[in-house]
Order: structure tokens, then C-alpha cells, then sequence
């Protein structure tokens, strides 16, 4: 064979091969259809329960079904979420829950239930869903509840009432942990009422701003002071972290109500006698100051005396008093004690004082003349007769 037919015959041969070649790497490469992707199970929420804490982010698992994922919750001002996910994780931030569960006990995590559901597209409408606690965060929310003194008038307790004390329980929490040992003030915005300032020690003073730090236990007490006679009314205060500044305003309810626990003395009146007609009745008497609102605070008009003039707690007692060696003459006409508690309620104390009946005689000294002394009498015995005692010779 010639040396040109034979290059002509290799030529050939490697063109060939190269078709051969080009047509099993066609036949391997992306030119075939594309497998559509299988579901690997249901789909699933992960975690399906779990406690979310206000402004804290909370990462969310998606596994299942076929993407892309349809993420909605049933409380959006709480949980806003409601979108198309192409990912198997998200992570949502909730509210500061304004409104939590009904049927909570004291010292509970303050909670909001709220659901979440995840539909996936594959059409057969498969779904999952999940529940979780929205939890109030201590820097965007407080729980707070309420005891008073004042009668309750239904199934619900009144919160505050008119001339009443009511004791304001603070929870702050923070991520679910009970803040303690932070410091706290409230503010009065509007409303007839006063925080009541109880310095160790001293006569509690009522004011508008005052500083509480909570416990070990993260637990805050505050003492609020309704005025007397105040009308039905929506009251309000602001909490405020002093470390951080954050502040929230909280509402709270005064139910107007008849001033209750009047102050009882015993005795009511208290009678100082005296026998001479020409003398003043003198003495002393314990009076028991009960009910009302202590601290209570003892006036009187001279020449009457009182002491303790502050009884702190009732049940406590307190001595009215008229000195000795006032005359007849000096002898007060009305004599006043007036009890007033905390809130301005007033009771009076009768005192009841006046010469006495029995006529004064007057001094004789028998003998008289008194005989004089002698080396021989140098002592005489005489008696006194009449005169007002104690009586003295000089």
C-alpha cells in the first residue's frame, strides 16, 4: 500500500474514534433528564416545644417533606413569622408578651402559648406543627400582682381602694431566671395615690418616686397608699431598671370603697378625780389604741400630757396624764386627746377632770401655842388638823 492511502486510513480511523468517544460521553453526561428529589419522611418541627423569652432569638429546625417550607404562627403580634423557607433552620425573635395564660400561680414564669405550623410543597398538604411558652423578658416587661386590704367584691380582688394599702408584688425575669438584687424605680404618673417610703427605723412618709432593689430571689415589694375618698379611677406608675434605663408604664385599677377598721381606743374616756374641792383631779391612765391604720399619732391640749406621742403598731398603748398640784382654778375646762392614724382617720379620747367635792379645812395645830423650850422641855409633841397634804412644819 502507498504511504499516502495508509495516512489516509489513520485519519479516518482517529475520526472515528473521537466520534465514539463524544457519543459515550454524551450519553454519561447532563444531557439525560434530571431525577425529580424524593421526600425523606414527614416533615417535622425541631424542636416541637420549648420556652421562648422575649426579644432572645430561638432557632428553629426543619426536617422532611419537600422545600420549599410555608412558616406561619397563630399569634403574629406575638410570634411574627410568616414566610417561604428554602432552608432546614430560621430563627425567630417573639414579643414582649402583653397578656400571658390564664390559670397561672404566683411566682410562675409569666407565659403566652402560641403555635406554630409548617407546611411543606409537595401537595399533599402534610403540615406539622409546634408549641411553645413565650416567656416576658425582664427588660421589656414585668408581672406584677396585687394585694389589698380592702374588701373583695367578686370573684376578681379589687387591686387598690380608696383610705387602703395595697401591697405591690414585682417579678422581674430576666432570659427565665428571677432577677435578683436589682434596683428598681417607680414613678408615679397619675392617679390618687402615694408609695409609702418604710426607712428602718423612722416614721414610714408617703412620696412619688421611691427605689426598691429586689430580693435574693429576684422578688420586689412595694407599699402603695390609696387617698382617702378616691373616686374609681385607672392609676399608673413606671418601672424603671436604674442600671439600664429601660422603663415600662404599668395600669392599674382604684375601686372607690367606705373607709373600714376605725380606730377603737380602750378605755373611751378616762376620769381623773380629786377629793378637796379647792384641787385638781390628777393621775394617769394606759389607753390601747386598736384597728385603723398605724403609725398613730397622740395630740392633747395642756395642761393634759401624753406619751408615747407615736404608737407604732395597734394593740400598743399609749399614758394620758394630768400633773399633780394643779388648783381648782387651773383645772382645764375641755381637755382634748386626739389618736389619728396614718390615712387621717381621728379618734378622741374623753378625759373628764375637776376640782374635787370634799371642803378644805383649815390648818389648826394643837397645842397652840406650842409651848416654849426649856433645859427642862426640850421637846413638845403637836398634831396638824385640816389643810391639803403633804404638809410641812419649818
Amino acid at each position: 500500500m502507498k504511504l499516502a492511502t495508509l495516512r489516509s486510513v489513520q485519519s479516518k480511523l482517529s475520526i472515528a474514534f473521537f466520534a465514539s468517544a463524544a457519543l459515550l460521553l454524551g450519553s454519561c453526561g447532563g444531557g439525560g433528564s434530571a431525577s425529580s428529589p424524593q421526600n425523606v419522611g414527614a416533615v417535622q418541627i425541631l424542636p416541637a416545644t420549648g420556652t421562648i423569652y422575649a426579644g432572645v432569638p430561638y432557632t428553629i429546625n426543619v426536617v422532611g417533606g419537600r422545600k420549599p417550607y410555608l412558616v406561619v404562627s397563630d399569634q403574629l403580634t406575638l410570634l411574627p413569622v410568616n414566610f417561604t423557607l428554602n432552608d432546614n433552620t430560621f430563627q425567630m425573635i417573639a414579643n414582649n408578651p402583653g397578656v400571658i395564660d390564664v390559670g397561672q400561680q404566683p411566682g410562675q414564669l409569666p407565659t403566652r402559648t402560641v403555635n406554630l405550623t409548617v407546611r411543606d410543597s409537595s401537595g399533599a398538604g402534610v403540615s406539622a406543627n409546634a408549641k411553645y411558652d413565650v416567656a416576658q423578658n425582664f427588660f421589656t416587661g414585668y408581672s406584677e400582682s396585687y394585694t389589698a386590704t380592702c374588701a373583695g367584691t367578686g370573684a376578681v380582688a379589687p387591686q387598690a381602694c380608696s383610705g387602703q394599702d395595697s401591697i405591690v408584688r414585682l417579678d422581674p425575669v430576666s432570659q427565665g431566671t428571677l432577677y435578683g438584687l436589682r434596683l428598681l424605680q417607680l414613678d408615679k404618673i397619675r392617679g390618687d395615690y402615694h408609695f409609702v417610703q418604710e426607712p428602718p427605723g423612722a416614721t414610714p412618709q408617703v412620696v412619688d418616686t421611691i427605689r426598691v432593689s429586689t430580693d435574693l430571689q429576684g422578688l420586689a415589694i412595694v407599699r402603695i397608699r390609696v387617698n382617702l375618698n378616691a373616686p374609681t379611677q385607672l392609676a399608673t406608675y413606671r418601672i424603671t431598671d436604674v442600671a439600664t434605663g429601660t422603663s415600662v408604664e404599668i395600669v392599674f385599677i382604684i375601686t372607690q370603697a367606705t373607709p373600714i377598721d376605725l380606730i377603737t381606743l380602750v378605755p373611751s374616756s378616762v376620769t381623773f378625780s380629786s377629793g378637796p374641792a379647792s384641787q385638781c383631779g390628777s393621775g394617769q391612765s394606759q389607753v390601747f389604741v386598736f384597728d385603723g391604720s398605724p403609725p398613730y399619732t397622740i395630740s392633747t391640749t395642756a395642761p393634759v400630757l401624753a406619751f408615747p406621742q407615736v404608737v407604732q403598731n395597734s394593740g400598743d398603748s399609749f399614758v394620758v396624764a394630768v400633773p399633780a398640784g394643779l388648783t381648782a382654778a387651773q383645772c382645764p375646762a375641755n381637755p382634748v386627746v386626739f389618736v389619728t392614724d396614718s390615712r387621717g382617720r381621728r379618734a378622741q379620747l374623753t378625759v373628764t377632770t375637776g376640782p374635787g367635792s370634799t371642803p378644805t379645812v383649815p390648818i389648826s395645830v394643837v397645842p397652840n401655842p406650842i409651848p416654849s423650850l426649856t433645859c427642862a422641855l426640850n421637846s413638845v409633841s403637836a398634831g396638824i388638823v385640816g389643810g391639803i397634804g403633804p404638809l410641812s412644819a419649818i
